[in-house]
């Protein structure tokens, strides 16, 4: 957006002003940008260019890192935020900047940022991701993205307990290429625990250590490392036809590390990009090219209930379409006969 361009305040346009880092942006260097010294209150009616903390955000949306890896969160408008995004997992059989699943996540966890600034009660409160809507806007391949993205999401309250944000992840350069709705189920945190219980929590698997000093090398070089640089160890793969299903588990707490604390279960993203790596290993092996890439065009994601740690997590995909280059797969993850995530995704392979 160039200098003197007004700014647009809400809907499919807004989408289109991702904060460029181009010498001709209207959005100021983060240095020149309002940064409180305290905690603030309230996130309600903050002045645009207010850059949010970890201290402002994590107590209100309840994730933190490593899950949490947004950079220079920075209020645009009403319930509106942009913000720095990371690539910190190779892309593997998909032909983007970033895949499908970590975009997933970082734009969920955005979009939590700006459902908080619209929040009719301010404090603590868990977005639960429960359904999400994504179309890829790039045709092309592209390599993986060396640089910091830029990440925009704009939230309103559709209920009492739910939220929708509308998100847009963008190239260094500002060129738009994924756009991403999620819906949440907001709950608070006394609701939460009314609902999922801290029963949920079995600290023999994941001891807790007070003392820092007590802990070894190799508990603290457990505790540097972030699960989600990393695809999902999946095993027990089994071909059937234009089906194939793999599992992980059982789920530590240190797969969930940051989302949810005293709740360790698996993030919504982290499920789905187990479905996509699932539907990427099947079209290669339906293609029988182990290096073919492909790219997302269309996804949809419903999710209706959670993953724990303990608990073991099967990945299945079915080819349901196929049209030359093109493969739509119909995903699912479950525990036992429990169905915790379904996705629809299609695919192009490029080459």
């Amino acid at each position: 957006m160039s200098p003197g361009t007004p700014r647009p305040k809400s809907g499919q346009s807004m989408l289109l002003d991702i904060a460029p880092s181009s010498a001709n942006s209207a959005v100021a260097p983060v240095s020149a940008w309002a940064s409180s010294e305290q905690t603030l209150e309230t996130l309600s009616g903050l002045a645009p260019h207010t850059l949010l903390t970890h201290a402002d955000l994590y107590p209100r949306i309840c994730v933190r890192d490593p899950y949490y890896a947004l950079k220079d969160v920075t209020v645009m408008g009403e319930g509106e935020v942009v913000a720095r995004i990371p690539v910190q997992q190779d892309p593997d059989a998909e032909a983007g900047p970033i895949g499908l699943g970590e975009a997933g996540r970082h734009l969920a966890i955005l979009g939590s940022c700006a459902s908080a600034l619209m929040s009719p009660k301010d404090g603590q409160h868990f977005y639960l991701a429960c359904g999400a809507r994504g179309q890829w806007l790039r045709p092309e391949p592209m390599a993986r993205a060396t640089d910091l993205l830029w990440g925009l999401a704009k939230a309103e309250f559709t209920g009492r307990r739910s939220a929708t944000a509308h998100t847009l992840l963008s190239l260094p350069d500002g060129t738009p290429f994924f756009r991403l709705e999620v819906d949440y189920n907001v709950l608070s945190a006394a609701a939460f625990t009314r609902l999922f219980g801290e029963a949920r929590v079995d600290m023999r698997r994941e001891p807790r250590r007070d003392d820092g000093m007590q802990r070894t090398p190799e508990e603290w070089a457990k505790l540097r490392q972030n699960p989600y640089s990393k695809p999902l160890a999946l095993r027990d793969w089994r071909p059937d036809g234009e089906s194939l299903s793999a599992t992980l588990g059982p789920v530590t707490a240190e797969m969930c590390k940051g989302h949810f604390a005293l709740h360790p279960v698996m993030p919504v993203a982290v499920v789905a990009s187990g479905m996509t790596r699932v539907a990427t290993t099947l079209l290669r092996r339906l293609e029988g090219a182990p290096w073919a890439r492909c790219m997302a065009k269309d996804v949809r994601l419903k999710a209706d209930t959670l993953a724990y740690a303990g608990q073991t997590v099967t990945f299945g995909a079915v080819r349901s379409a196929h049209d030359g280059d093109a493969h739509t797969f119909t995903c699912q993850a479950s525990v036992g006969e429990r169905v915790v995530a379904e996705l629809d995704v299609t695919y192009i392979r490029v080459d």
